[in-house]
């Protein structure tokens, strides 16, 4: 399907929804009155800049060890600066979120349901990551300046996972309910994910339930039968090219913007040891990695006498600039954002049943096949000793690969590490949390501490070990039962 991106700066800048507890004055050039469809094309562009470059980049692709940090090594040591996590919160809650709640209310408004089916859908998406990210965030009472709310109560992640199933299924029931046709102006136009297909939405809306559903599972609440109901149904991704992605054809991706040679900060990332030693598997020889995926993901050292090699970097330490590999041709300015890819839906298959060898190898091969590989490559890799199917430890096999196929989606990484404990990973050199451990969790916004003090109290107190304290080593609702030391070597 083709899509197009005719996104522009000047327009981010008309329909930039101001912050929740900015003054009440208001800009004689910024429109009172902004469609649905202009809110939804903003929150589509928002996202990925949020998500892509402001949390996964900065932050969690550091903890699940993709990537460390040279010279900014703060969040790379595990404490994180204020102003990093607060761009988090902001960027999602008070842009995205909002386009999002904004989008809604004006579509319902108007009469417009595929207008609110899509603005449900991408709030679920935002709100997800909010919790996954945070805990316990607003979503039932979020973003209701309008009616006089100003400090809105937290939801428990519990409800907020429930909520954001709620709010799918409602999107899914929405399309289709208009008999009027849809006028290119409505929404096909600002739709950069899907031009309009409504169908492929919906299928989105019930592939990200297979996320809430497993997050649930392992918070203790089973949903077991309902992921394997949507496993076994057309309503998902069926394949590569139903995913749901934004490209980029009028302006650069926003991590190559920041990794691209011509950047002032092209020099801050490079990879890791956990990433390279990984993947090279059982060859002896780093220039011919196993895993082929590693050619993508890193470029060859190109200096000194380990110039053909790939050669990662310890977290937590301040180097690296010359002595380990760049991040590879994974990023161009052309890169899309994948929201969700089909890969994931196999890799989530696999893991419903960790003894099937055909769903592991079919997860893997389409991730070979995602990164420009061929099934061939994929083959190779896996009849490596240290990536050929063992049912005895076909959960630590899945989890270790879904990890590897993640690489760009350093948040659903997080999330799937935390999940299931895959890969070990040995906590970064100069660690700076309370256990010394990989973090849990990213710090409540500065703000909301300071102006919706008692409601961020509330949530800071649900975090684990009970009673919460706000610092990255705390453990949010789902992933409460695990030990301290869960995931780390």
């Amino acid at each position: 399907m083709k899509k197009i991106i005719l996104f522009s700066l000047g327009l981010a800048v008309i329909i930039s929804c101001s912050k929740r507890f900015d003054d009440m004055n208001v800009s004689p050039n910024s429109p009172k009155d902004v469609p649905s469809q202009m809110l939804l094309a903003s929150a589509m562009v928002r996202i990925p800049y949020a998500l892509e470059l402001s949390s996964s980049t900065n932050i969690t692709d550091l903890w699940v060890q993709y990537t460390k940090a040279t010279t900014y090594v703060d969040e790379d040591q595990y404490k994180p600066r204020n102003d990093r996590m607060n761009t988090v919160w902001s960027s999602l809650y008070n842009q995205s979120f909002e386009d999002c709640t904004l989008a809604i209310e004006k579509a319902r408004a108007d009469g417009l349901p595929n207008n609110e089916a899509v603005g449900l859908i991408l709030k679920a998406y935002v709100g997800y990551h909010l919790t996954m990210l945070f805990g316990d965030v607003p979503y039932s009472k979020a973003c209701q300046a309008s009616q006089g709310s100003l400090s809105p109560s937290y939801d428990t992640q519990l409800n907020v996972l429930n909520s954001i199933l709620t709010d799918l299924t409602s999107a899914s029931d929405l399309i289709g309910t208009s008999t009027e046709p849809l006028p290119l102006e409505k929404l096909a136009a600002y739709d950069y994910v899907y031009g309009g297909d409504l169908q492929l939405w919906k299928k989105f809306a019930n592939t990200l339930k297979l996320r809430v559903y497993l997050t649930l599972t392992t918070g203790g609440d089973n949903k077991t039968p309902e992921i394997n109901a949507l496993l076994a149904s057309p309503d998902i991704f069926q394949s590569s090219d139903e995913e749901a992605l934004l490209p980029y054809l009028t302006s650069d991706n926003p991590v190559y913007q920041w990794i691209n040679p011509g950047s002032s900060r092209r020099n801050d990332f490079r990879i890791t040891n956990t990433l390279v030693e990984y993947m090279r598997g059982s060859s002896l020889d780093s220039t011919l990695p196993a895993d082929a995926r590693l050619t993508i993901y890193a470029f060859p050292l190109k200096t000194g006498v380990d110039s053909a090699k790939y050669v990662g970097g310890r977290n937590g330490i301040k180097s690296g600039i010359s002595t380990c590999s760049k991040i590879g041709s994974y990023y161009t300015s052309s890169t899309p954002y994948y929201f969700m890819t089909y890969t994931e839906v196999l890799f989530i298959k696999a893991e419903m049943d960790t003894t099937n060898a055909a769903n592991y190898q079919a997860a893997v091969t389409a991730s070979f096949i995602h990164n420009g590989l061929t099934s061939a490559a994929a083959n190779g890799m896996l009849a490596d000793p240290n990536f050929a199917f063992n049912a005895a430890k076909g959960g630590q096999l899945i989890g270790e690969q879904k990890w590897v196929a993640l690489f760009g989606d350093g948040n659903e990484a997080f999330n799937s590490w935390r999940r299931t404990g895959y890969p070990k990973l040995i906590p970064a050199a100069n660690a700076a949390t309370v256990q010394g451990f990989v973090p849990r969790r990213i710090a409540y916004n500065t703000d909301e501490k300071n102006l919706n003090t008692a409601n961020v109290n509330a949530a800071i107190a649900t975090l684990y070990p009970l009673p919460g304290e706000d610092v990255v080593s705390s453990r949010v609702w789902f992933d409460r039962n695990h030990p301290t030391n869960f995931g780390n070597k």
